[in-house]
């Protein structure tokens, strides 16, 4: 006897396979359904497997088996008959949902997130997929209550405003806060002091003098928070004080500890964490809770431009419902940075791929 496991997202699914690769003497011995994949017991799927045999060498008559023998294939290929029955009436739920859901899927939305996003619909709607215009204002609408708490830098013209940046190598950081200080000092007229604390890579650290003299305003460099407490203490008569720190490797609980102590030199910093767009979601997820010593504040999303899709800010804000700063649409200084407009995001995580 052939005996053979077959798994697919559904049990008709599985099914099919067994018939194809077995035929359609084969025997139906077990199924179940399961949970696959998911990170920390969340976000799995529901998946089928069927347990199929079919003989290989041809039986003996029935009238020379042995009667327990005979009786056993009668009823496994009854029950074969009587599963095959029900399974062809039932109606395929799972497949329903499949063309909204792996639209959702694709865009890189997680799971669990997008099944919530559909729950509730009307059967019709969740088999329309993306070209249906009554579910993508659904949609849309949904997305966009994740997305509803933004809040930019607010700045006085009394009284310093201090902001530092962190987060891991690779996101744009300078580039980011060489935007916020153009924006600040030229567009909007504040007097703006930059602090840089990446002195790990000296080509940081001369762009940054580079940007600063562009822009007219001064640049420090610090290696400590001594340094960094009286260089804040030097710059108290500017409305707003742009801290650069160094990309920190969220796997390095020694970088976490060390940017930890920068920051607690001033309880009143407010820290922006800053992710790129390209950054997959597990990553990202990890970067978040990693940095989470560190009490970000709020999130700025990096290389908005580069992304293919854009589901991993709306995975993010419902893991961690929290602010969203600014992001940035390209290299430009200062004109490629923005402040999140939920909208917008709602309609580019829903772009499609």
């Amino acid at each position: 006897m052939n005996v053979k496991l077959f798994t697919a997202a559904t049990l008709q699914e599985a099914m099919l396979q067994a018939k194809n690769e077995l035929g359609r003497d084969a025997v139906i011995l077990h199924t179940r359904r399961f949970r696959k994949g998911g990170f920390l017991g969340f976000f799995s799927k529901e998946m089928a497997e069927v347990l199929a045999a079919i003989e290989t060498v041809r039986p003996q008559s029935v009238e020379k088996q042995h009667p327990s023998i005979t009786s056993l294939q009668l009823e496994m290929a009854s029950m074969r008959k009587t599963l095959e029955q029900v399974l062809t009436k039932m109606p395929v739920k799972e497949n329903q949902t499949s063309t909204a859901l792996e639209f959702l899927l694709q865009n890189d939305i997680d799971l669990q997130i997008a099944e919530n996003l559909l729950q509730g619909l009307p059967e019709d709607q969740l088999t329309a997929g993306q070209e249906s215009d009554f579910l993508r204002r659904v949609l849309l609408k949904k997305i966009h209550s994740y997305l509803q708490k933004v809040d930019g830098i607010t700045v006085s013209k009394s009284g310093c405003k201090t902001v530092a940046l962190i987060g891991p190598t690779g996101v744009g950081k300078t580039t980011t806060i060489a935007k916020l200080a153009a924006t600040f000092a030229i567009k909007e007229g504040h007097k703006v002091a930059l602090i840089t604390a990446d002195t790990y890579r000296i080509a940081a650290v001369e762009q940054l003098k580079t940007y600063g003299d562009i822009i007219g305003i001064p640049v420090e460099i610090v290696y400590d928070p001594d340094e960094l407490k009286a260089a804040l203490f030097r710059h108290q008569d500017k409305n707003l004080v742009l801290i650069d720190t160094a990309g920190r490797s969220p796997r390095n609980q020694n970088q976490i500890t060390e940017l930890q102590s920068l920051l607690s030199v001033d309880p009143y910093i407010e820290t922006h964490l800053v992710l790129s767009m390209t950054t997959k979601y597990r990553d990202a997820l990890e970067i978040v809770n990693k940095f989470s010593p560190c009490s970000p504040q709020k999130l700025l999303f990096t290389k908005i431009d580069e992304a293919a899709s854009m589901g991993t800010i709306l995975n993010l804000l419902y893991q961690f419902p929290t602010t969203l700063s600014y992001v940035t649409t390209g290299q430009n200084v200062p004109d490629d940075i923005e402040l999140a407009n939920p909208q917008k995001l709602a309609n580019l995580i829903l772009r499609g791929s």
